[in-house]
């Protein structure tokens, strides 16, 4: 492979990772500020069990946790098999527009990064 091509790629890999570091820390910050009541009535059974609500409470789940409820306001008919389908007129419609556009971008972003880290290790083998 060219050497060219690879410091092209390299850089690539660099703004794709550091976008994903920023969407990922924007994405904590909007746990701040998802919708209390939103949370409160559908955070609970039947809409969850018992053994989801504890392990979504947890420290590193709570952010899945954040991510399920943008995508319960951005995406209505995704709460269609736990009867959430309506959950998404809780949240304000900043809400709603913000959590498509976050999770729009981590859909395109997530996917580059394991498909550019997939050529370089291809690469790195053929270079051998």
């Amino acid at each position: 492979m060219p050497l060219e091509l690879i410091r092209y790629l390299a850089y690539l890999s660099f703004f794709l990772v550091l976008g994903l570091i920023i969407l990922m820390s924007a994405m904590c910050v909007m746990r701040l500020f998802l919708p209390k009541a939103m949370f409160e009535a559908y955070f609970k059974e039947p809409y969850f069990s018992h053994t989801e609500i504890a392990i979504f409470s947890a420290f590193p789940f709570t952010f899945f946790r954040v991510i399920m409820f943008m995508r319960l306001a951005g995406w209505p008919s995704s709460g269609k098999r736990r009867g959430m389908t309506e959950a998404y007129l809780l949240a304000p419609i900043w809400f709603r527009r913000i959590s498509k556009v976050m999770i729009s971008i981590l859909l395109v972003l997530f996917p580059s990064v394991v498909i550019l880290g997939g050529v370089f290790a291809i690469a790195a083998v053929l270079d051998k």
